[in-house]
């Protein structure tokens, strides 16, 4: 949770209570309170006169002798498993670019996604040797299976798309099943984004569009923009229960 939320509440939730322009009394005190990131602040840029005009003078390295911050010792170690990660899409990316399973091989952030189009069940359980997958790795998202493992050390995620009988057998086991971009939801159940947060069925709107909501929360988002900003999404089915403690 962002550190500066408690202030600003406790802020917003005094000048609430004021008269005249609310809005910029509030925008105000904020900004006061060092609770507004201002994007034209140059946070202690120093510039020097050069032969082509004005240019920022760049700071020295820190010597191996000079303590580095945490946030610094962070953003380095994110910037090598970035590295890591690209320099392993790239040898997977020629490894398997002569296999026609494999549609593409990316990077996003630290993680390594291969996306396959399989056909056959028998190339998907080939994959999941090749690559090292057991079935508690894979989660059936209908028309794809999606496979998490790590491979030298690096986060590798497996997209199987169009796996024989995943979106049949998705369809007749679903209790509320709606079919969103050629994926069929039961919205019977929780689902969990890529965030970590858990979206729970709360109606429809006037066009049909189903409507969740973050762990029972007021405020409602329609399954596109969550499947859009947020998928793929995964059931979870160990968070329904009924009365006596049964699993639905």
């Amino acid at each position: 949770m962002n550190k500066n939320l408690p202030q600003t509440i406790k802020v917003v939730r005094e000048l609430l209570a004021g008269t005249g322009d609310v809005a910029q009394a509030i925008a105000h005190a904020l900004d006061q309170q060092h609770l507004l990131v201002d994007p034209e602040r140059t946070y202690g840029a120093v510039l020097r006169r050069g032969p082509e005009g004005w240019v920022p003078v760049t700071p020295p390295a820190p010597s191996s002798a000079e303590p580095t911050s945490g946030l610094e010792d962070q953003a380095r170690a994110w910037d090598d498993a970035c590295g890591r990660a690209r320099e392993l899409a790239a040898a997977m990316g020629s490894q398997y670019a002569a296999e026609p399973d494999v549609t593409g091989v990316t990077v996003d952030g630290d993680t390594v996604v291969m996306s396959l189009h399989i056909t056959d069940r028998a190339r998907w359980a080939a994959w999941m040797e090749t690559l090292g997958l057991t079935e508690a790795q894979v989660t059936g998202l209908d028309y794809v299976s999606c496979g998490r493992t790590s491979w030298g050390g690096v986060p590798l995620s497996v997209l199987a798309y169009d796996v024989p009988e995943l979106e049949i057998a998705a369809a007749a086991q679903a209790k509320r099943p709606c079919r969103y971009g050629g994926v069929v939801y039961d919205l019977a159940l929780p689902y969990r984004d890529i965030k970590g947060d858990t979206w729970y069925f709360q109606g429809e709107s006037s066009e049909g569009m189903p409507l969740l909501s973050v762990d029972g929360r007021p405020e409602r988002c329609s399954l596109a923009n969550i499947v859009e900003f947020s998928g793929p999404l995964s059931p979870v089915r160990e968070l329904l229960t009924v009365a006596g403690g049964e699993s639905a």
